[in-house]
Order: C-alpha cells, then structure tokens, then sequence
C-alpha cells in the first residue's frame, strides 16, 4: 500500500511558515534528470528517507502545496515535460508530519529549482464533500493523530485509507480520479479508516479505470458509493481557491 502524506494546507499558511527560521528541510537531498526509460511517477516514503521518480516540477509542486493542476498557473514551458528523481533524507530523528515532508519539499523547490511565485483567488469548478443528509459512516481510527496517513488503491477503482483525514480522501479524489480540484467542506476533522469500492466511469482517470481487482462484486459508480458506504456527497461547485501563478522556475544544476 502506498503511504500519502498529502493534506490539503492552505498555500498562504505554508509560505508563511517558510518564512520562519525553523522551517523544516531535507538533510540532504539530490534531485537528477529522470532516465528516459522511466515511464511511471511514483512517491515513496520509508522512515526518513522520501524519493519521487519520473516527476515533473508540476508534480512536486502539487505535492508541496496541496494543489490540482488548475491551480497552477504561468511558469516555463517544461513546467510538466521534464521529469525529476528526487531522493532526501528527513533532518533530526524520527519520522515527519505530513506537513514537515510538504515544507521540507516546498523548501527544496525554492532552493533547487529557484521557484518563485504570488497567489490570486480564482473561482473554479470543484467538487465539494459534504455530509449526506443521512450522516456520515465512518469509523473512527485509533492511529495517531499526528501520524501520517495510509491511502491506497487496492486493485483499480478500490481506495483504502487507514488514519486519514477527509482532506486526505479530497487530495487522493483530486490527484487520481476526478477532473477538477476537490474541497473537504465536511467539517469534519477527527481521522477515519475506510475503504470506497466503486465502478469508474470513462472519464475517471485511467489510473484507476477498469473493474475492481480484488473482487467480482459490482460496485457502484463514485458518487453513488460515496453515499452509500461512507455518508458522504461529492456536489460540483464553484468556489473561489489559491491559485499559484508561477514567476520564476530554473532547471536544476545537479549535484
């Protein structure tokens, strides 16, 4: 199972925490040109130690700062065509929060690849989750409450989550599946283990299109399972979000 350490931060609160004197960085780090042959983007977590491969700086910003690709704007043309392997090790001991990985990388892209950049609220299509009339379904995780999420898709159009957040449930939603950003607008901040089984439709992400892998049960489309197995609505809206306008991005030198 893949580990997610993504939450949805707010870019504002995150550049303002860059700015402090103890924001936290990798110990060190190498970021290299991927091998032309690499042709899957993968994020990897174990311990201290983080890794990405075959990722565009498009990717690592999203990752850095909790976004969809809409709201990223401007920056160089290579934005998302050249590719990254980025490995680092965690300062200090003990393994990081989940927003101490994104400030270490936020970090990193300011450093590396000399990114610079404003925010400008835009409004943009969403999808939004809320509590289904009936409740929500949830069950309540016994995890730590500062430990990083588990998230991961079990076979194709099966997600499971172990001690994650609904914003953590909106960052998988928004990178993986549906075609515009989702917002967490539950209320709801406790952390949940659940698993959503669902049929994805043609225009769901290929990455996850096709029937379950684990079962020959047939599940409902997305929005429909939502409701029924975890209380839970996904409502398209519009909604005024950060958008990131890209000033400045330069090509890393090497190490």
């Amino acid at each position: 199972m893949r580990i997610t350490p993504i939450c949805l931060l707010g870019l504002a609160s995150i550049g303002a925490t860059l700015t402090g004197e103890s924001s936290p960085a990798f110990e060190v780090a190498t970021v290299k040109l991927s091998e032309p042959d690499t042709a899957t983007r993968r994020f990897l977590i174990e311990g201290r130690r983080f890794a990405t491969f075959h990722t565009s700086l498009a990717d690592l910003v999203q990752f850095a700062y909790g976004l969809d690709p809409r709201q990223i704007a401007d920056g160089p043309k290579w934005l998302t065509s050249v590719k990254f392997d980025v490995v680092g090790t965690a300062e200090g001991d003990g393994k990081p929060s989940e927003q101490e990985w994104m400030l270490m990388m936020a970090n990193l892209l300011a450093d590396r690849f000399q990114l610079r950049f404003h925010l400008e609220k835009r409004e943009l299509p969403v999808y939004a989750i809320v509590v289904d009339r009936d409740g929500q379904k949830l069950e309540p995780s016994d995890g730590d409450p500062n430990g990083l999420p588990s998230m991961g898709f079990r076979g194709r159009g099966e997600l499971v989550a172990r001690n994650a957040k609904l914003a953590d449930l909106a960052w998988e939603l928004q990178s993986a599946v549906l075609d515009r950003p989702v917002v967490d607008q539950t209320g709801l901040t406790a952390r949940f283990n659940f698993t959503l089984a669902w049929t994805p439709d043609e225009f769901q992400s290929p990455a996850v299109a096709g029937v379950n892998g684990t079962t020959e049960e047939i599940f409902p489309g997305l929005f429909t399972a939502m409701r029924q197995q975890l209380g839970l609505r996904l409502e398209a809206v519009k909604s005024r979000v950060d958008v990131m306008f890209v000033e400045k991005a330069e090509v890393p030198g090497g190490d």
